[in-house]
């Protein structure tokens, strides 16, 4: 039997061998036992694998009470990603086990993916693209199109990722504002960002991006007296998660064209099947929660989640604790 297991499951890539760079300096060091659990495996086959072992890098799974019941030494958990709705932290606190994500790879690749979705609603990219393919080859049946300078962004929420979008905006001439009730005016002011209240945010938005974490309390924020509110010339954007919006009134609003239209990388649901009527709305472009993704990004996710395993495990710091009380007393 090996010193240590590691368990790696259910990441967004099979790229695995950029796990193991992450890994390297533990299992150079010790011996360990590597796991992969490839997209798909069922829950009960993850967690009898993973409930003896050291550490666990997953991305997807839902790490719930009755996960952790199951588990009998976990010392650390590390996800592939900032968002950690889908773990109880507290409940790991309770335990002693450490919780652990990455937070800068996906950050410019999602502030790109924003961006991508700002220039595709506005210039009506997809749309036209689909006429001209039916050999429509005019203008008028995509008009009107407006020039992007003098727009507002509205940012809902204002971490790194609204941070790195708001320099985007600018570069396309938008005046930005933003609601984040955890970052002050001041603070906002270096970036060239007025700070707004709720009311402000949603009724003046010409677009409206969302970079606010997933929790009870931001649960269906956006929902249909928010929707109402908006100007019927606006968009909404989501890159962060689906749980966000009230998705039955957003497929109301987007077909009876209270707002203009929406670009979602996430969905009420990771796996989304085609009768859902969010597909019906021809205004909605929708991607596959892939905004974090780059080549590069993906690299770095998925090295940097082991990493934080075997630092951890090798009694060395690591760079993105959720909850660095449970080292209290432990002299980490």
């Amino acid at each position: 039997m090996s010193e240590l297991k590691l368990v790696v499951m259910d990441l967004p890539s099979i790229k695995y061998e950029y796990v193991y760079e992450g890994f390297k300096e533990l299992t150079d060091s010790r011996d360990c036992e590597v796991i992969i659990l490839p997209p798909g495996t069922p829950r009960k086959t993850m967690i009898k694998e993973a409930s003896d072992a050291d550490g666990i890098v997953f991305c997807y799974e839902l790490v719930d009470e009755a996960f952790l019941d199951q588990m009998k030494k976990p010392k650390i958990f590390s996800r592939t990603g900032i968002g950690m709705n889908n773990i109880d932290i507290p409940a790991c606190t309770e335990r002693g086990i450490l919780v652990a994500n990455v937070r800068d790879p996906q950050t410019v690749e999602v502030a790109n993916h924003v961006s991508a979705f700002v220039l595709a609603l506005d210039r009506s990219l997809v749309k036209a693209n689909k006429l001209v393919r039916e050999g429509v080859w005019a203008m008028e049946p995509i008009a009107p199109i407006w020039c992007l300078t003098g727009m507002i962004f509205a940012s809902y929420g204002f971490g790194r990722i609204a941070k790195a979008t708001t320099k985007r905006m600018k570069a396309f001439g938008m005046e930005v504002i933003a609601c984040d009730p955890y970052v002050s005016a001041e603070e906002m002011a270096e970036y060239g960002v007025r700070k707004v209240d709720e009311e402000e945010l949603i009724t003046t938005a010409d677009f409206l991006s969302l970079h606010l974490p997933y929790t009870k309390e931001t649960e269906k924020i956006i929902d249909a007296d928010v929707l109402k509110k908006m100007k019927k010339t606006a968009y909404l954007i989501n890159t962060a998660r689906g749980g966000l919006v009230d998705e039955e009134a957003l497929v109301e609003a987007l077909k009876t064209g209270e707002i203009a239209g929406a670009g979602l990388d996430t969905l009420s649901t990771e796996h989304p099947t085609p009768d859902m009527p969010i597909f019906s709305c021809e205004n909605a472009i929708i991607t596959p929660h892939a905004g974090w993704y780059s080549e590069e990004s993906n690299v770095a996710l998925m090295s940097e989640a082991a990493k934080n395993v075997a630092d951890f495990l090798l009694g060395k710091p690591v760079k993105n604790m959720c909850n660095p009380e449970v080292l209290e007393g432990k002299g980490e």
